[in-house]
């Protein structure tokens, strides 16, 4: 390598240069600034910040987003902000505010008792709890996740002393497809989990999820105040 070096003709000229005493100010210069270019370069390759994967590995966690939700019994179009919904349904709009569910008329507010809200429970972020842990395989741009019945039972209904042995045969599927590491829908096979309740339901639940910045919060808790 040094002999190619040595023959070089730009090398060669370098040398005849710096053995001028006329032109050894303007090689020293030449050298300082080769030099300092590389410094320059070096600091600058060191000081860059690490760059990370763009795939993220950290579950989405979400409580602002607008939804669509879809299944046999209809479709829901709504708003979370805080983890309180806004959501129509049945062409009426309704307001849950993390205890009780309201229907909304006009500028009024009443309380709906015993409103089945169970649906609107499949949130992102119990979506993620639920494949957590969990390896999936790719169909087509869907991620697919295996989730174990007696797993989605525990955190969909809140019962971890229920038996449930007979669940441990079963699974459900969920799909999940992501856009920028960021998922927008969900499809949800819930068969299993239908007849093991003995619910009359179809088994597949759409979820679409979009982001949301708008607060609703303050206008419906003011609006259901002096509701009893």
């Amino acid at each position: 390598m040094f002999k190619r070096i040595k023959e070089n003709p730009y090398y060669k000229k370098f040398k005849e240069m710096r053995a001028d005493p006329k032109l050894r100010p303007i090689t020293s210069l030449i050298f300082w600034f080769i030099f300092l270019a590389i410094v320059v370069i070096f600091v600058r390759v060191t000081s860059k910040p690490m760059q990370t994967s763009s795939f993220d590995n950290t579950p989405q966690s979400l409580s602002n987003y607008k939804f669509t939700y879809a299944n046999n019994s209809g479709v829901i179009f709504g708003e979370s902000y805080d983890d309180k919904l806004e959501f129509i349904y049945g062409n009426n709009r309704y307001y849950y505010n993390g205890s009780n569910v309201y229907l909304i008329l006009n500028q009024s507010a009443q309380l709906v008792a015993n409103f089945d809200l169970n649906v609107l429970k499949i949130t992102p972020d119990l979506i993620n709890n639920l494949t957590s842990d969990l390896t999936y395989s790719m169909n087509g741009e869907a991620k697919v996740y295996v989730v174990p019945l007696s797993r989605f039972i525990n955190l969909y209904e809140y019962d971890t002393e229920a038996d449930l042995s007979l669940a441990n045969n079963y699974n459900i599927i969920i799909n999940v497809y992501e856009k920028n590491n960021r998922a927008y829908m969900y499809k949800l096979d819930l068969s299993n989990y239908y007849v093991f309740r003995g619910l009359n339901n179809s088994g597949i639940l759409t979820i679409d999820i979009y982001d949301n910045k708008n607060n609703f919060t303050e206008y419906y808790d003011d609006l259901i105040g002096g509701v009893v």
